[in-house]
């Protein structure tokens, strides 16, 4: 009885975990929030991540930009036409150190 009980536990586990995970993301394009399988492949489109928030993207170009603003952010596939990895902010002068913090 106790197996039973437990291998019935096992399915309810896994999908309580997927709707947590599911929970977690909260990504909308044009209006439509994307569904977990979605999301990834937008990822696969994007080669990179994509944070949680609102977006609106034109399907015909591939520009896209964040919701409320039309001002364009880039287009979908950046990320595959520059796979080197950007520098970090103390690489790039832009972090402060603690010298900077006592003048």
């Amino acid at each position: 009885m106790k197996i039973t009980c437990g291998l019935l536990m096992i399915p309810l586990f896994i999908f309580s975990c997927w709707s947590a995970v599911y929970a977690e993301r909260y990504v909308v394009v044009n209006r439509q929030r994307l569904s977990l399988p979605e999301i990834q492949y937008l990822e696969q489109l994007h080669c990179g991540p994509v944070p949680n928030g609102r977006y609106w993207i034109d399907l015909q170009t591939g520009m896209w930009g964040y919701e409320q603003n039309s001002r364009p952010q880039g287009y979908v596939g950046d990320n595959c036409r520059n796979p080197q990895r950007r520098p970090s902010l103390s690489e790039r002068g832009m972090l402060f150190s603690p010298h900077d913090w006592i003048k």
